[in-house]
């Protein structure tokens, strides 16, 4: 179902204007059972779609392969990405990674990048950056927050009262990996034998937000990712999540949720947007 990527190379053999070989995949949807109903089929018809959408957080794992089959863990620990998600990826379509060099220097490599379907539509735009020094992010563990007992309302008026979410306690287990690596195409990886997936990762962004808040069909629309580690699989860690930003666009209303990912020490950190709550 995916079309093999070419052997990792050093990052210093390829320049400006390059592109990393294209990676296809069959694109699945993987969250029908994730309560949103803009990943289940009938319910994403009703409101205007052709289909369940595939997550994001799965798109951003694919644009993720050519990056982490040439970098290896080393990009999970240095590595920042930015993902825009602009045009709906249903289940059963191939979409391709489109990777372009825009800089290349000693201290860091950076990449402009596409995923596109067959038609040759650009639904996810973005870039990338890879520096050659092991990232430390600027940021204490928040404090523990207990989920509450019920989930409080997805408005503004809520989340300005109170933005900080109740903290996610997480461990991703060697069964439970295997099962999600093969779904994404990475079922060839060693790395993934070891360490947490980085979509699993970012799907906790979307599941802090769902376990705190009473949300509606609501849409993920772009994530700006900090790597600072890894986590290793039977590893304990936590998701901690808060209210930034809020604003309302075309009826639509936004928000931007800081999110940090912690072990012993924060080992990635996202900046989340999403609209929460949808118009007519």
């Amino acid at each position: 179902m995916h079309e093999a990527i070419r052997p990792a190379q050093a990052r210093w053999q390829f320049g400006v204007g390059e592109r990393l070989p294209i990676w296809q995949i069959v694109a699945e949807n993987d969250a029908t059972d994730s309560g949103n109903p803009m990943h289940d089929d009938a319910r994403a018809r009703a409101l205007g779609f052709a289909g369940g959408l595939v997550p994001g957080v799965t798109l951003y794992g694919y644009l993720m392969h050519p990056l982490v089959s040439l970098f290896g863990a080393a990009f999970l620990q240095r590595g920042v990405f930015e993902a825009r998600f602009r045009r709906p990826v249903y289940a059963g379509e191939m979409v391709s990674t489109h990777i372009e060099i825009t800089a290349a220097a000693a201290a860091s490599t950076r990449f402009a990048l596409e995923l596109r379907n067959a038609a040759g539509d650009v639904c996810v735009i973005g870039s990338a950056e890879y520096r050659d020094t092991d990232s430390a992010l600027a940021l204490e563990i928040p404090a523990i927050v207990e989920i509450p007992a019920e989930r409080r309302p997805a408005t503004p008026e809520a989340l300005r009262a109170n933005p900080v979410l109740g903290t996610l306690h997480e461990i991703f287990s060697a069964t439970q990996s295997a099962e999600f690596v093969a779904s994404m195409g990475d079922r060839d990886s060693a790395l993934y034998e070891t360490v947490v997936h980085p979509a699993w990762l970012l799907r906790q962004a979307n599941l802090i937000v769902d376990r705190n808040l009473a949300v509606g069909p609501w849409i993920h629309v772009s994530s700006h990712i900090r790597h600072a580690g890894t986590i290793r699989l039977g590893e304990g860690y936590t998701v901690h999540a808060r209210a930034v930003e809020l604003s309302t666009r075309k009826g639509h209303d936004y928000a931007d949720f800081e999110v940090v990912m912690a072990t012993t020490r924060p080992v990635l950190s996202v900046l989340h947007r999403a609209i929460y709550r949808m118009g007519a």
